[in-house]
C-alpha cells in the first residue's frame, strides 16, 4: 500500500511538473516580450517627449511675446486716450482764446468805428459851420 501511495504521489508530481514547466517557460517568454515592448515604446517615446518639450518651450515663448504685444497695445491705447484728452483741452483753450480775441477785436472795432464816426462828424460840422 505504501508503494501505491508513493506511486500516486510520484504520478501527481510528474503531471504537475509536466504542466508547470511549460507554464513557467511561457511566463518567461511573456516577460521577455513585455520587456522588449517596453524598451521599444520607451525608445519611440523619448524623441516624442523631447519634441513635445521643445514645442512647449516655443509655445511659452510665443505666449510671452503675445503678452508683451498686448502690454504695448495697452500702453499705446492709453497714450492715444491721453493725447485725445490733451487735444480736447487745447481745443477748449483755443476756443476760449478765440472768444476773448473775438470780443477784444469786436470791442476794438466798435471803438475805432465810434472814433472815426465822431471824428468825421466833428470834421463835417467844422466844414459846414465854416470854421
Amino acid at each position: 500500500m505504501e508503494n501505491f501511495l508513493s506511486g500516486i504521489i510520484a504520478g501527481v508530481l510528474i503531471v504537475l511538473a509536466a504542466f508547470l514547466v511549460p507554464a513557467i517557460l511561457q511566463i518567461t517568454r511573456t516577460a521577455k516580450a513585455a520587456e522588449g515592448f517596453l524598451k521599444t515604446t520607451q525608445e519611440s517615446l523619448n524623441p516624442l517627449i523631447i519634441k513635445l518639450n521643445e514645442t512647449v518651450d516655443r509655445a511659452n515663448g510665443v505666449v510671452s511675446e503675445v503678452e508683451q504685444s498686448v502690454h504695448n497695445v495697452q500702453q499705446l491705447t492709453r497714450a492715444v486716450g491721453e493725447t485725445g484728452a490733451l487735444l480736447g483741452e487745447v481745443n477748449n483753450l483755443i476756443r476760449k482764446a478765440g472768444l476773448v480775441l473775438s470780443c477784444t477785436t469786436s470791442g476794438l472795432g466798435a471803438g475805432i468805428k465810434t472814433f472815426f464816426g465822431a471824428l468825421t462828424k466833428g470834421a463835417i460840422e467844422k466844414i459846414t459851420s465854416g470854421k
